[in-house]
């Protein structure tokens, strides 16, 4: 046993101690010993000395710390916790702070708790500074995204209005058109301008909120890529492509978001395979475990292999695409978009013989729990 002197020691060294130190004996957990600094804790000078934890902050035992306790005594098990929050009654104020502890089990030789030793610090400060930076992540997660809105706005609302723009030209050049073929320029200028309103809709919706759900529906793809490839001609005002087409699947995702990454990707393929004498783009899908990948192949410039990687950074181009219109934001918008859907987009090319672009879908189906 160690003598008096020696306890003393030890008791005075704790009573100095920086850190927030009391002890606990008994299974209804009994204080035998509180510091200065767990008195500041527990924000009042008041003796506990023998009496029950729970019985001198009852506040702290509807909060369950008195549970806790209780079974440390039972079990011999330390407890830690950190940035625990508790309510505290402190100078008449009842309020959240945040601590740092451990209900340490002291255990005799025959591994029976003797006694338990509480110490903690206070870290309410540290966590106020985590919730400011995490605001500021927040604050800057939504700056990147209204940079992605306005990139956005700027780049993919041009395929619908130069698609509105060449059938109205279209319409107005040709007086003695036929019903027919007026209505099908009609068509394509309606559908230009839903998706364009798509666009806006998406677009409105995230400014005007930080957490935007994203609305999924099931996408008849079958119907609307030979559309974009339409779309794609008329921009690119090329109509020798060939097209190959295989399965192609529905998806369910969000319908703006898929029109913009189809229609980025469908663009590229024909623009950058327009130089070769027999453009061709082969499209198809297929299911791979959990998800729909698409494959878009084309076989036109291709992309230098040590750029590839880069292509997908803000305003960046391969080296041998400056003689082609373009600014290097679409495959930007596009990786940003696939990420917000829960995709992934692979790219593989050899430079002078074609690019291969394959994008991973999540295989949702409408009945999931998570969309219900």
């Amino acid at each position: 046993m160690p003598s008096s002197e020696n306890i003393k020691f030890l008791i005075d060294i704790l009573y100095h101690s920086p850190l927030a130190t009391a002890i606990y004996v008994g299974p209804d957990i009994r204080f035998a010993f509180v510091n200065h600094e767990m008195r500041k804790v527990f924000g009042t000078q008041e003796n506990y000395i023998g009496k029950p934890f729970g019985e001198s902050f009852p506040i702290l035992k509807e909060q369950e710390f008195s549970k806790i306790l209780e079974k440390v005594w039972r079990t011999g098990i330390t407890y830690k916790a950190t940035n625990c929050p508790a309510r505290i009654l402190n100078t008449d104020l009842n309020h959240s702070r945040f601590f740092d502890f451990e209900y340490k089990a002291l255990l005799n030789e025959n591994n029976e708790t003797y006694a338990i030793l509480h110490t903690g610090i206070e870290v309410t400060e540290r966590n106020l500074a985590l919730q400011t930076i995490k605001t500021h992540e927040q604050n800057l997660s939504l700056n990147n995204e209204l940079e992605l809105i306005t990139h956005t706005l700027a780049h993919d609302a041009k395929n619908p209005l130069s698609i509105a723009k060449i059938g109205i030209e279209t319409i107005k050049a040709n007086a003695q058109m036929n019903q027919i073929e007026r209505n099908n320029w009609l068509t394509i200028i309606d559908e230009a301008i839903l998706s364009l309103n798509q666009i806006i809709d998406k677009t409105t919706q995230i400014s005007e909120a930080k957490t935007f759900k994203i609305s999924k529906e099931t996408i008849y793809m079958d119907e609307k890529i030979h559309f974009w490839i339409k779309e794609s001609k008329l921009i690119n005002k090329v109509d020798n492509v060939k097209v190959i087409f295989g399965e192609l699947l529905p998806l369910y995702s969000e319908r703006s978001g898929v029109y913009q990454i189809f229609a980025n990707i469908i663009g590229n393929a024909i623009k950058y395979s327009s130089v070769n004498i027999n453009p061709t783009l082969t499209i198809f899908s297929e299911k791979q475990n959990d998800e729909i990948v698409y494959t878009i192949e084309d076989n036109g410039i291709g992309i230098p292999k040590d750029e590839i990687d880069k292509i997908f950074s803000n305003l960046q181009r391969g080296s041998n695409t400056l003689d082609h219109q373009g600014n290097g934001i679409g495959l930007y918008i596009v990786k940003s978009i696939i990420n917000q859907l829960d995709g992934r987009i692979e790219i593989a090319s050899n430079l002078g013989e074609g690019t291969r672009v394959k994008i991973y879908f999540p295989d949702y189906k409408p009945m999931d729990k998570e969309y219900l």
